[in-house]
């Protein structure tokens, strides 16, 4: 009989943390379906070197701000299986977002709804669109931030969506136990995802002087953390919240409130 295809559903698969999720899946032996926004050159590399490694790579582009892009995602991955009666959705990672900002003075209704709308609204009706695909033992797994535990007033409207993420993943985890589907998330910290910030040498050592074990985090890291969440070793861990920080959260050194974008 054919072996099942076991499908990875990543969003901001394009993006530093979402490609290194993407590869460390593909080389977990899941075919991945990865959602990108607008950098089909990123997107399409990603592909590529996943395939070259022979792994299975589906590309499906869609804005996450729209619920149209939402429902494209979903109504995607169902053709998938519809197409393949050996396939089924074993991981979906909400990895997408809207990075940092704005403050109380600078949001706008626009920027609100938006940063919302991606953050929140779109993980919440990716996991109602696709959790009847999903088979007991599934995992979902949710992007949060350690900003949804350290005070910034710069980047108050991302804060709340990230803090809302991690209540959504703990209300979702007792929702969907029923059907043995397990969710968690993963809490970053500053993570070198590609931005020259990274590069220089003040703005790094700032960063990794905000966490105890000191230095940033690599988007492989971020990406073991998922791979750990939806394995069989975690079979017994649901609405958990996977630091990974390194400390940051632990006795955070206080920054003024100050925006962290502003060092980005």
């Amino acid at each position: 009989m054919p072996s099942t295809r076991e499908i990875a559903i990543v969003t901001g698969a394009s993006g530093g943390i979402g490609s290194a999720i993407c590869r460390r899946l593909a080389a977990d032996g899941y075919a991945i379906v990865g959602q990108y926004r607008s950098d089909a050159a990123a997107a399409q590399s990603l592909k590529a070197s996943l395939e070259q490694r022979g792994a299975d790579c589906d590309l499906v582009r869609a804005d996450l701000a729209e619920p149209q892009g939402v429902e494209s995602v979903v109504a995607h991955v169902r053709r998938l299986i519809e197409r393949d009666p050996h396939a089924r959705i074993r991981v979906l990672v909400n990895n997408a977002g809207i990075l940092l900002g704005p403050s109380l003075q600078d949001a706008t209704h626009d920027t609100f709804d938006r940063y919302v709308a991606v953050n929140l609204r779109a993980p919440f009706f990716l996991v109602q669109g696709l959790a009847d695909l999903m088979d007991r033992g599934a995992g979902v797994v949710n992007i949060s931030s350690a900003s949804a535990h350290i005070a910034s007033a710069g980047d108050l409207v991302y804060a709340m969506t990230k803090s809302g993420l991690e209540s959504l993943t703990k209300n979702m985890a007792l929702a969907l136990a029923p059907r043995g589907i397990r969710v968690n998330a993963v809490v970053p910290g500053f993570t070198d995802n590609g931005h020259p910030a990274f590069s220089d040498e003040a703005a790094r050592a700032y960063m990794g002087g905000l966490s105890a074990l000191g230095g940033v985090a690599s988007p492989e890291d971020v990406a073991a953390a998922v791979a750990f969440l939806v394995s069989d070793a975690s079979a017994r861990t649901t609405g958990s919240l996977l630091d990974v920080t390194g400390g940051m959260t632990l006795n955070p050194r206080p920054h003024g409130g100050a925006s962290v974008k502003d060092v980005l």
